[in-house]
């Protein structure tokens, strides 16, 4: 990265610039396209399956035992092939959790002994396997799978305006460390000029030595404000630089975000549109399902029957063109079951679990929606009384420092006294703050706001 990422240093660019470089930016984003590939994955599960498989060769050499008739073993040599190559095509059923596949082989062994061959072949084979009255995960995760992924795409919405509301704390770090170093400055300035004049002062005869001590205190301390700012720069900036991910090591002096937004906000409206973006709402909706689900496995577990249906036709032969040649057909068809006659409470018991999870599941949904709304509800309340604060806190300023001013030059020329002087200057100090700090509470909630709600006012 550029050095100069910082030409322009303004609140929304700094933030522009953390969705680019951090860290955080990345990860959420990553984490958005892990759950597409999930989404996609599980949409895949429903495709058909073309497979090639087989076995060949499948040589053997050796000796194998054959029992006579008089009940003795004899050892025989052997040397044989036995290959296989088939394709198979299969597809899930989705709706029902059943499969029907469709295939076709061959089969070739080899006697080098006796130097004879032989042919078996499934010219082609259907297969229907169809489980009755068991837990369907696909009907499940058919409902589920949808709204992982836009909870997946809302939570990377939310991310990223969080991380506008965390850049916004670190920008006002730095913003109200560089206003202590500016008033420590503008202190050490006028520590100096007045200095002077009380040093001439005191040769004329019209001032005493008490007032050069009392001025020459406040630039130390002044000088100590100053050094303890710049420390507080630093470590400011290096946050800062550390979380948008910057190579930068310079501190430039930020510009205050003192604009604020003029739109005025609809409570009503705001809290509808939350719940249609939020991924709180979803997650809300996903647990639910998920619970319901587990009931459902709960209700059907230990409770299968299995239908397997199948219908192919079969030849063998000792050349391959006669396997294909009026081949006999096979038939297969069974029903396994398994129905618990006495699982001593195991079933009834699991079902029980899985229900109070379930309810459990819908009284922390409602709590935590009762606390999202409480948090979204107070900072709505609470913007237009911070908006009066700036600007109050902006009057104040601009009133203290004229009155600072004032005062000063009375000061220098002898028409105020310096506990007078210091007074004022505390309260010109003290405003500046204040307006910096009611603009930072300001900020902080408006991006807390969109972070809690999604909607960019």
């Amino acid at each position: 990265m550029q050095s100069s990422l910082f030409a322009q240093t303004t609140l929304p660019q700094i933030i522009d610039l953390a969705k680019k470089n951090s860290y955080s930016a990345q990860l959420s984003v990553n984490e958005n396209k892990l759950a597409a590939l999930n989404y996609t994955a599980f949409k895949m599960m429903g495709k058909p399956l073309l497979s090639l498989y087989g076995n060949a060769p499948v040589f053997n050499k050796d000796n194998y035992a054959v029992t006579q008739p008089d009940g003795t073993i004899k050892f025989l040599p052997r040397s044989q092939n036995y290959s296989n190559v088939g394709i198979g095509f299969s597809q899930p059923i989705p709706f029902t959790g059943g499969t029907v596949a469709i295939n076709t082989d061959l089969y070739r062994f080899d006697d080098f002994i006796t130097k004879t061959k032989q042919y078996n072949g499934t010219p082609v084979f259907l297969r229907l396997t169809q489980p009755l009255f068991k837990y369907n995960p696909y009907k499940w995760d058919k409902l589920i799978a949808p709204l992982q992924l836009q909870e997946a795409n809302q939570t990377q919405k939310a991310a990223m305006l969080q991380m506008e509301y965390e850049v916004c704390r670190f920008y006002f770090d730095i913003a109200e460390a560089q206003s202590n170093e500016q008033l420590a400055i503008s202190s050490l300035q006028n520590s100096n000029t007045n200095l002077t004049i009380e040093k001439r002062r005191v040769q004329l005869g019209v001032s005493t030595e008490d007032k050069v001590l009392q001025l020459e205190m406040q630039q130390i301390n002044s000088l100590q404000q100053q050094r303890a700012a710049q420390i507080n720069i630093r470590q400011a900036f290096l946050t800062l630089y550390t979380y948008i991910n910057s190579s930068d090591t310079s501190s430039k002096l930020l510009q205050l975000p003192e604009q604020l937004p003029a739109n005025t906000i609809d409570k009503e409206k705001i809290i509808a549109d939350a719940k249609q973006t939020l991924p709180q709402y979803v997650a809300f909706q996903r647990k639910r399902l998920e619970a319901q689900s587990k009931t459902d496995e709960a209700t059907k577990q230990g409770r299968q029957i299995d239908l397997v249906a199948s219908y192919g036709l079969n030849n063998a032969a000792t050349n391959l063109p006669s396997i294909y040649r009026n081949p006999q057909d096979q038939q297969r068809f069974s029903i396994g079951f398994t129905i618990p006659v006495a699982d001593w409470g195991k079933r009834k018991n699991n079902i029980a679990i899985a229900t109070l999870q379930q309810e459990q599941i819908e009284i922390t949904n409602k709590l935590e929606e009762v606390t999202l709304l409480t948090g979204i509800i107070n900072l709505i309340n609470e913007l237009p009384a911070l908006k009066a604060t700036v600007q109050q806190s902006l009057q104040l300023d601009t009133i203290s420092l004229k009155r600072f001013l004032i005062t000063n030059r009375l000061f220098q020329s002898g028409k105020a006294s310096l506990p007078d002087l210091q007074a004022a200057q505390t309260e010109k100090d003290n405003a500046r703050r204040n307006y910096i700090g009611s603009l930072r509470k300001f900020w902080e909630s408006y991006y807390l706001l969109k972070a809690k709600t999604l909607i960019d006012f």
